[in-house]
């Protein structure tokens, strides 16, 4: 079984492609169940726009698109409708309405821009801090499948201290807690790290997560189409398992645990 739930579309302005584009991709790469999960738009006030998601005009297109793909693919291939959301407590209530009309929801934890920068740029423990308050609010909640880069916190850090290994500990026994899985980030594998720095997948932090018995899901976390084609699970997923960490093949299963 290949499945990945974690694919973007152009409507978040940093992705590129067409919805269908994808769905030929999986197919051609073997994917048994491909998820759409794009950044999801929130109601957000005077028109603000925070450049990284959809907007929330464009929200019943996408779910008319992908709900379109699934009825034209079905036979080749089994298409998900979901979305990749932050933690902003105010609009709760558009995400459970969300959460009921689509497949999933995954929790991405980058942070409210009309608040803090992105959360990858942290450098700081008291924004590790932050990052995890809210990584742990956003599992409580019930609202998401699995957390995406849950070690997206350490893109820019530069040290890894008790401090750091104290609030990894407290992201991977949230998870545990409450039975959701944690996700290995594939583009994240891919990018350039700033020298000096960690980047994610941060390998301290899956160290830590193997002592404390994590279980985990790959994603590729699609912002291409190539990206479904040339991001090969098969290593992560040995490397991870060598490591004594449980990989779901299919995150879908996550929610019968």
């Amino acid at each position: 079984m290949k499945v990945n739930l974690h694919t973007h579309t152009a409507r978040c302005y940093h992705a590129v492609g067409a919805d269908e584009e994808y769905v030929l991709a999986a197919i051609e790469a073997g994917y048994t169940k491909l998820g759409f999960a794009d950044h999801t738009p929130f109601p957000y006030k005077d028109d603000y726009f925070s450049g990284d998601k959809m907007k929330i005009g464009e929200l019943e297109g996408y779910i008319a698109s992908v709900n379109a793909l699934k009825e034209k693919y079905k036979d080749q291939i089994e298409i998900l409708l979901g979305m990749e959301c932050e933690v902003v407590p105010e609009f709760y209530d558009f995400l459970w309405d969300c959460h009921d009309k689509m497949d999933f929801l995954i929790l991405g934890n980058h942070g409210d821009k009309r608040v803090v920068p992105f959360m990858g740029k942290m450098t700081t423990v008291p924004e590790l801090e932050y990052y995890t308050k809210l990584a742990i609010e956003g599992m409580e909640t019930g609202l998401f499948l699995y957390l995406c880069h849950p070690d997206l916190m350490f893109n820019s850090m530069t040290f890894f201290d008790d401090a750091c290994d104290r609030l990894s500990r407290e992201i991977c026994r949230c998870a545990n807690r409450l039975g959701i899985p944690v996700e290995y980030n594939l583009l994240g594998l891919r990018k350039k790290k700033n020298p000096g720095t960690f980047g994610y997948p941060c390998q301290k932090f899956w160290e830590i997560a193997a002592e404390e018995n994590v279980t985990a899901v790959i994603g590729v976390d699609a912002h291409n189409p190539w990206h479904i084609i040339e991001f090969e699970m098969d290593g992560p997923r040995k490397m991870l398992q060598d490591m004594g960490i449980t990989v779901l093949d299919d995150p879908m299963t996550a929610m019968k645990r």
